[in-house]
């Protein structure tokens, strides 16, 4: 019970306060005690409330498929997708992500409104079934500043802050489904292993029941590149190979593999997509959030017009990719240029992990500005080295709560 307490005082201060003294005693403890179950929630809630809290279409069920993080994957931009598809309506509230998160990636695009306000956001879903924005001072403010200040103090990886931060902003928007993809990895936010996250993620949904939410948790292999395309300019090419039907099997799988979670989180029952339906849902949410798709196209070309370079294998052998190095090499020099969401580099894979190699071959091609190309091209040839034999990663498995 004094363990409670003193958690519950830490999480009243912090919302009370909320300045930088109270951030940093709420992350030291919570580094130091694993926050109860309450404790987590009563966080999320106090994040959620620190803006409009957001009711739209009273009695309608809001879905949302987020992730805890991690490079490679496009689930933030495709599952939207296929739940609206099926008439699902989806209220996608984001931080930045590194190094091209969902919300990073839509801000490349010209006009596109990252941070609509209230009205507006229930406007467009009465219009539509897809609504994707910022954490922003009208919406679950707390919860922005409290995750930069993670950010900044490398305070991203606590699960129970990852849990109340995640939730804070479904809170925040009404849902009442949650599929959460749980990118399991070395430098995972949920779980440094498969055994970690699990218990995470079950958590995870146990929290949500007690906020009235159903979700699911779906794990992927965090470790495994899930697509070759990683970057802002990247991802906006991998969608339009897709949606062109140029999209290579790598991405492919992966597109399936968002589906699958769609799927799940719609009880099973979803029809196969077309591409050509995938695309319009895209492009439908462009339009709707003042956004060009002319920008679209145009980001496209100039990101594959950019790859010039490129990385070759060291040697003969069994490949294995270090996505952190791929992630870090990235997110430095996003760092150092300006705006909001710069994009000055990304890479395309031309080698999937696990894959046998020969000297020499293409493992990447690269694209960056020309002050920080060389610099870039020498930290991501330490995420690219040779095992003996290949490694064993996971498949999709999923955890659920139950109906609630």
């Amino acid at each position: 019970m004094i363990h409670q307490k003193k958690g519950s005082s830490i999480i009243d201060v912090f919302l009370d306060v909320q300045d930088e003294r109270s951030m940093r005693n709420l992350i030291s403890y919570a580094r130091q005690n694993e926050l109860t179950d309450s404790e987590v929630l009563s966080l999320a809630v106090g994040l959620s409330q620190s803006g409009e809290v957001i009711n739209i279409l009273e009695g309608t069920s809001l879905y949302d498929i987020p992730s805890t993080g991690g490079p490679t994957s496009l689930s933030t931009l495709l599952c939207p997708l296929f739940l609206a598809l099926t008439g699902r309506k989806v209220l996608k509230l984001g931080v930045p992500g590194r190094p091209a998160g969902g919300i990073d990636v839509l801000a490349q695009i010209e006009g596109y409104n990252i941070a609509p306000n209230t009205n507006l956001i229930s406007r467009w879903l009465q219009n539509y079934n897809y609504v994707h924005f910022i954490v922003a001072e009208n919406i679950a403010s707390l919860d922005g500043k409290l995750f930069r200040f993670r950010r900044e103090n490398d305070a991203i990886d606590i699960p129970s802050l990852a849990i109340a931060s995640l939730l804070s902003k479904k809170i925040a928007v009404g849902l009442s489904h949650v599929g959460l993809d749980v990118r399991v990895s070395d430098f995972g936010n949920f779980g440094k292993n498969w055994n970690e996250a699990i218990r995470n993620a079950t958590r995870f949904n146990r929290i949500s029941a007690l906020a009235g939410i159903y979700s699911q948790c779906f794990l992927t292999d965090g470790n495994a590149p899930q697509q070759p395309y990683i970057g802002r300019g990247e991802s906006i090419l991998a969608l339009q190979k897709l949606f062109m039907g140029q999209a290579d099997p790598w991405l492919e799988g992966h597109v399936d593999t968002c589906f699958k979670m769609s799927a799940m989180l719609t009880d099973g029952r979803m029809n196969k997509y077309s591409i050509s339906e995938l695309a319009d849902y895209f492009f439908k949410n462009v339009v709707l959030q003042a956004g060009s798709k002319k920008s679209f196209d145009q980001i496209a070309s100039l990101t594959i017009d950019g790859h010039k370079d490129t990385i070759k294998a060291a040697q003969n052998g069994v490949l294995k990719i270090d996505l952190k190095t791929v992630r870090d090499a990235i997110v430095a020099v996003q760092n150092r240029c300006s705006g909001a969401f710069p994009d000055p580099c990304g890479i395309i894979l031309r080698k999937a992990a696990n894959s046998y190699v020969s000297k020499n071959d293409d493992l990447c091609t690269i694209r960056c500005v020309e002050k920080y190309k060389k610099e870039f091209a020498e930290s991501l040839k330490a995420a690219f080295y040779f095992v003996p034999q290949p490694i064993n990663y996971k498949d999709l498995e999923i955890i659920t709560n139950g109906k609630v």
